[in-house]
């Protein structure tokens, strides 16, 4: 560049053969005066401060997929991911999933609930998550939510607010299933039922759990993998009148309002199960009873095998697992499986962690209704594309 600027300029004072700074980076270039040395040295400076500082936040928004804007009522929709100050959760795995049908992603541990709404309720959802892949991390409390899982072995905690639109009369259920059935060996099947027992013992003997029906088997309609629970299996749940303020997810205080299980499990029980659940009221509740065998972010089952894990996958197949709450209609035939046509979806969340996600044509179904191609590749923890318009943008932008 400085060749292309014509025969050298004597600088007053100063010989043609005196080095500087800008010669030595520059070798054979030809010399400017000392003022235009200064001058260039600096704007070179800045505009690499620029670019640096660009692309450093495209590295860092690649975990982000922006969907859509913040809701003035101090929630985000689904789509929205949100930066948090504890920065250290976010250079490593985390719990991810959307809402079904999806409008964009969800992560946990995010600055505000989000929330959604469908043809039976609006709801928000906070899901929170320990940092269970960094032992380090999690014992320094340097991350989201850590003065509320400090002292307890919760590994994660789900709390979700509805407001129905209409009376929910039916059954209703809360759990997981899967996508189709996993064909398993025998010794799978062994492994299946001892942790099934294991969370039987956590939450009850109303706990429903279907392996599913194989379809090359059996003929339709088919049941898909399940394990759902009563109502009473939450951990905590509060009630708040139409026209009243419902406890915010977000307090620190959350912990000490309503209903709990670990205060009087049989009053509890009592309670919840007498619940009716009307449109008007906000239903606030809590979970996280079976968290201590399930560590989603590591996508593995703990606690089960004495000092050992099982792996998520040798039981779901591959990701994702929906959470979900339904409600479970009668048959007039008798029937018994949860099948598809009597569930009507309250609530569902398709979820994995990063460090097993879908595969890519799964990840682009999921997402199909937001254009799931961008939103499955910033799942993916994809790198980021070099983009140099963007990285001029902090130079040539107005001021």
């Amino acid at each position: 560049l400085l060749k292309q600027m014509g025969p050298p300029v004597e600088s007053a004072g100063r010989s043609m053969a005196e080095p500087d700074l800008l010669s030595s980076l520059v070798p054979d270039a030809w010399y400017l005066p000392t003022s235009s040395s200064i001058a260039l040295a600096f704007a070179l400076a800045f505009f690499a401060h620029c670019l640096t500082k660009q692309w450093s936040k495209q590295v860092s928004d690649t975990s982000q997929v922006e969907v859509s804007e913040q809701r003035g009522d101090g929630c985000v929709t689904e789509g929205q991911v949100h930066r948090s100050e504890h920065h250290g959760l976010w250079k490593g795995p985390n719990l991810q999933g959307t809402f079904v049908p999806s409008q964009g992603m969800v992560i946990a541990n995010p600055d505000y609930p989000y929330q959604s709404e469908n043809e039976r309720c609006t709801f928000k959802f906070l899901p929170m998550h320990r940092p269970t892949w960094n032992a380090q991390l999690d014992k320094s409390g340097h991350y989201p939510f850590s003065q509320h899982f400090q002292g307890r072995k919760r590994l994660w905690e789900m709390r979700l607010q509805f407001v129905f639109k209409s009376d929910i009369n039916e059954v209703l259920r809360f759990g997981i299933e899967l996508d189709e059935y996993v064909p398993l060996n025998a010794a799978s099947k062994r492994l299946m039922n001892i942790a099934v027992s294991a969370l039987r013992r956590v939450v009850g003997d109303d706990l429903y759990h279907s392996p599913g029906d194989d379809p090359k088997r059996s003929q339709g309609p088919h049941e898909k993998p399940v394990f759902t629970m009563p109502l009473w299996a939450f951990d905590q749940f509060m009630v708040t009148p139409e026209g009243e303020e419902p406890p915010d997810l977000m307090d620190p205080s959350f912990h000490e309002f309503g209903w709990k299980r670990t205060d009087d499990r049989s009053e509890f029980i009592r309670e919840i199960s007498a619940l009716k659940l009307k449109a008007g009221p906000t239903y606030t509740f809590a979970f996280w009873g079976i968290s201590q065998f399930m560590d989603q972010i590591n996508w593995k089952m703990t606690k089960v095998i004495p000092f050992s894990s099982i792996d998520f996958n040798l039981f779901c197949g591959a990701p994702p697992v929906h959470l979900v709450l339904y409600t479970l209609a009668e048959d007039e035939k008798g029937e018994t499986r949860h099948l598809q046509s009597r569930k009507n979806y309250i609530f569902q969340l398709a979820f994995w962690s990063s460090k097993c996600p879908p595969k890519p044509a799964r990840m682009q179904h999921l997402f199909a209704q937001i254009g799931g191609v961008q939103a499955a590749s910033g799942a993916a923890n994809s790198k980021p594309k070099k983009n140099l318009s963007a990285a001029f943008a902090c130079c040539s932008g107005q001021r």
